[in-house]
C-alpha cells in the first residue's frame, strides 16, 4: 500500500507557490487515492490535470499500481480548514455545533479563531415563495472548535 505521507509530502510540494492547499486525502487498501484540493481563489480543471501529472512523475508505477483522482473541494463538501472560510465572507453556511445545534448563518467574518455571521431563522408569518421566509439573529461568533461541519447553502 502506497505511503500516505510520502503522497502528502508530494501534494505539498505540487501546490507549492500556488493559492492551493490540500483538503483531503484518502487512499485505500487497494491503493485508490483521492486527492481534494481547494485554493483562496478557485479551483478549475486545469489546476487538477496540473498537480495529477506532478504526482504521477513522482511516483513509480512499476513499485506500486495505484488509481489517481484530483478534484476541487466542491460546494458539497463541508469546509474543512480555517482557510476555506475566507472566500466565502457573504455567503450562507449550514453549521452543526458541537452542542448539537443546526444553524443556518450569513458570513460576516473569519478570523484564526473562528468565524463571525448573521444566523438566520425561519419566519413564521412569511408565506410560501415570498421573499423574507428567514429573520435575522443577534450577530453570533463560533469558535473552530464549537464547529462540527459546515457547509455552503446554495441558494437558487
Amino acid at each position: 500500500m502506497i505511503e500516505t505521507n510520502k503522497i502528502k509530502v508530494k501534494i505539498e510540494e505540487g501546490l507549492q507557490g500556488t493559492d492551493r492547499f490540500l483538503v483531503g486525502l484518502n487512499i485505500s487498501p487497494t491503493n485508490e487515492i483521492e486527492v481534494f484540493i481547494d485554493s483562496d481563489t478557485q479551483v478549475d480543471i486545469s489546476h487538477c490535470v496540473e498537480l495529477s501529472k506532478f504526482l504521477e512523475s513522482g511516483i513509480n508505477r512499476e513499485e506500486e499500481d495505484y488509481e489517481l483522482n484530483i478534484s476541487s473541494a466542491g460546494l458539497d463538501m463541508p469546509l474543512r480548514l480555517a482557510r476555506q472560510y475566507k472566500k466565502h465572507v457573504g455567503q450562507l453556511l449550514v453549521i452543526k455545533t458541537t452542542g448539537g445545534d443546526e444553524m443556518l448563518m450569513r458570513l460576516t467574518e473569519t478570523d484564526e479563531n473562528g468565524i463571525k455571521g448573521q444566523p438566520l431563522r425561519k419566519n413564521p408569518n412569511a408565506k410560501k415563495g415570498a421573499k423574507n421566509q428567514y429573520m435575522e439573529s443577534e450577530p453570533a461568533y463560533l469558535t473552530f472548535n464549537e464547529i462540527v461541519e459546515a457547509k455552503i447553502e446554495i441558494v437558487f
